[in-house]
């Protein structure tokens, strides 16, 4: 039984869209029962089961709430394993363990104290108080990255075997075929042109990592990029723009705000090059795993590369040091005209199927 402590559908974010993901496929090799908020939509589409159980407010997360619930469904099921999507309810997933007598675990999409920490919040040392104690209780750990899981080890003392490498996934297992008509059909939309690169940025706007990426892009990117007297077109995609930053992009050349796409298929298939410019925030970026899976070229900034593995990305994936603009620059003109070419490995690591497997498989290890 798997506790998602916010709505996940329709899946809104790279987050939601993890959530979502992880259970779809483990459900297709297990029996799996995901309890959230009554504000989802039907997961008729997707392969777990479905308990709109917690209320929108957040009493949600205080400990043991809506326990009989969440017992009786555990009971009803004969469940083996209590699965929480971030530390937030732990002391309630702890409690269901214990009273079951199973195994318990949770899924941390980023080190949550040093996000907070990051932004500026501060009350982050009662966050890492808490998310400490969760870790340490836990029967095992799922982190995204494998820088998580040496801070984790290093800062919270975690036992090296609790902690699992689950990275953020892609529904792709091989790069699709596709791109040469979808860049003809938006630029056909678009009114932009079809044969010269195409440079995109995607995700929700209002978050703070994000529009920081787009401010470095319009003051740092393209000035550099405009020195070099080279064509091109960035595209930036999402909702929760800034009315200041869709003002500036109006009236700024080479560069398109397309609003949010909630089909992202042919968009991800037109483009060329995905732009990473992202240096706050922890965790994997969920939309560079989602370019990589599409066969594209990714530029990065070094901590919006976290969790990306090189050794297993080919060609694909160039990074430069953080705030290193002219080196940034540099790795987008270097790929201007050179073909993507995925390696199998990715998919091999990044594919949702086989990420399920590795679940499954990691806690079939521990005996109640």
């Amino acid at each position: 039984m798997s506790i998602a402590p916010y709505r996940i559908l329709p899946p809104l974010s790279g987050g939601h869209l993890g959530i979502v993901y992880v259970h779809h496929y483990l459900g297709k090799l297990c029996q799996d029962h995901v309890v959230s908020t009554v504000d989802n939509d039907s997961a008729e589409n997707y392969d777990f089961q479905l308990y709109n159980i917690f209320p929108e407010s957040p009493k949600r997360y205080l400990p043991f709430y809506k326990f009989s619930e969440l017992l009786g469904i555990a009971r009803k099921y004969d469940i083996n394993y209590i699965y929480c999507d971030h530390p937030y309810m732990a002391l309630t997933a702890m409690a269901l363990s214990r009273k079951l007598k199973v195994p318990w675990f949770i899924r941390s999409h980023n080190i949550e104290s040093e996000r907070f920490r990051t932004f500026g919040k501060k009350w982050w040392p009662v966050m890492r108080a808490f998310e400490k104690f969760a870790f340490r209780q836990a029967s095992g750990v799922f982190l995204i990255t494998p820088e998580d899981i040496a801070w984790t080890r290093q800062h919270y003392g975690l036992d090296p075997k609790k902690c699992h490498l689950i990275p953020y996934g892609t529904t792709l297992d091989k790069a699709p075929t596709g791109h040469v008509e979808a860049k003809k059909s938006i630029a056909a939309a678009r009114q932009i042109d079809a044969s010269i690169p195409w440079l995109y940025f995607l995700g929700a706007l209002d978050y703070l990592p994000n529009t920081q990426a787009i401010e470095y892009i319009l003051d740092e990117v393209m000035p550099r990029l405009n020195k070099k007297n080279l064509a091109y077109q960035i595209l930036i995609a999402g909702k929760g723009l800034s009315d200041t930053l869709k003002a500036r992009i109006e009236h700024t050349p080479h560069i398109l705000y397309t609003g949010f796409i909630p089909d992202l298929n042919e968009l991800l298939k037109a483009c060329d090059i995905m732009l990473n410019p992202v240096i706050l925030g922890g965790g994997i970026k969920t939309k560079a795993i989602e370019a990589l899976g599409y066969n594209k070229i990714v530029i990065s900034a070094y901590s919006g590369a976290a969790g990306l593995v090189p050794e297993v990305c080919g060609g694909n994936l160039l990074i430069s040091a953080d705030h290193d603009w002219d080196a940034f620059t540099e790795n987008i003109v270097k790929s201007m005209n050179v073909q993507p070419s995925i390696p199998q490995a990715f998919y091999d690591m990044f594919y949702w199927g086989n990420i399920a497997k590795n679940i499954l498989t990691i806690l079939r290890e521990y005996k109640n």
